[in-house]
């Protein structure tokens, strides 16, 4: 059943995704408008989301589950490291690329594919449980992710506070809403889920955007890039699923939730990153693409067969 209404849910994000593919090959929208509005979604709208996910629903774990959930997304994200680490040396990848691949297994789109998709799955209330993901996903991205991007010496280095993002502050403070279990004003949380609502949306219609300027005949000719981006989609996912269930319930809320968050296809900041320091962005944008949109796919039939 949860396979069936991931599909419907997927069929709907990708008709999001299609519109602003759409709109960008008509010429509406720009790269600067997608690196705006990419900023707004990312800095109010996840936020709202994370923030809103404990004001007017109540998340769907206990307090004793919270240290748990947090040790299962950890997990999560060292098997998709180590799973990459090994795929990236099989391939045979030199260089940048090596680094690129393993760090595209390495780091799903947690935040733009997995918010959506985990509360169009599980409901809002899910979405507390799913944000803790920024926590490894930030403090490992911006030091295991940018040591191995980085193209020089001390080029392009990332401040210690670059990795406190705004979603992961937004995280913090749920968390602190989640075991204070502190009033907030209706007001402040009727403007808070109203922002928030605007996420799914406008998520799907900035990866859209991105989509449009990917080299689609180049990036559907490398088998390398398949060979990542599925490794990232099934492999990935079904280890996750796997060893989190060698301790998590499997009719429970943490293990659905980061299996879907394990099944999401490669990170946009490791293109973004990629491009900051000088690395091959070029292999890191076919997978980004080839993920992205092969997940339409995946993504039903991982939760179809696991959840």
């Amino acid at each position: 059943m949860a396979g069936l209404v991931v599909l419907e849910k997927m069929v709907m994000l990708v008709i999001l995704m299609m519109v602003g593919f759409g709109a960008a090959k008509a010429r509406w929208v720009d790269a600067a408008f997608n690196q705006v509005a990419s900023k707004l979604v990312t800095n109010v709208f996840i936020a709202c989301t994370i923030a809103g996910s404990v004001m007017n629903v109540e998340p769907l774990l206990s307090g004793g589950e919270l240290l748990l959930a947090i040790g299962a997304i950890f997990l999560t994200f060292l098997i998709g490291g180590a799973i990459g680490w090994v795929v990236s040396r099989c391939l045979k990848l030199k260089g940048h690329e090596r680094n690129v691949a393993w760090l595209s297994i390495f780091f799903m789109n947690n935040v733009f594919v997995g918010f959506p998709v985990v509360e169009a799955v599980f409901g809002p209330d899910a979405i507390f449980c799913a944000s803790l993901s920024n926590l490894p996903f930030n403090l490992l991205l911006y030091t295991i992710g940018v040591a191995n991007l980085r193209a020089g010496e001390g080029r392009g280095r990332v401040k210690f506070r670059e990795i406190f993002s705004i979603p992961l502050i937004a995280t913090f403070v749920a968390i602190v809403l989640f075991l204070t279990r502190l009033p907030v004003p209706k007001l402040v949380a009727d403007v808070v889920t109203t922002l928030g609502s605007a996420t799914v949306p406008m998520s799907m219609l900035i990866i859209g955007i991105s989509l449009s300027r990917v080299p689609i005949k180049e990036a559907l000719g490398d088998w390398r890039a398949y060979a990542v981006s599925l490794t990232r989609l099934i492999l990935c996912p079904v280890a996750a699923w796997l060893v989190m269930g060698l301790f998590l319930p499997h009719d429970g809320t943490i293990l659905g939730v980061y299996t879907v968050t394990a099944a999401c296809p490669s990170a946009a900041m490791i293109t973004i990153l990629s491009i900051r320091f000088g690395a091959d962005d070029s292999f890191a944008s076919k997978i980004n693409f080839l993920s992205t949109v092969l997940s339409a796919v995946t993504l039903p039939l991982v939760t179809y067969f696991l959840l």
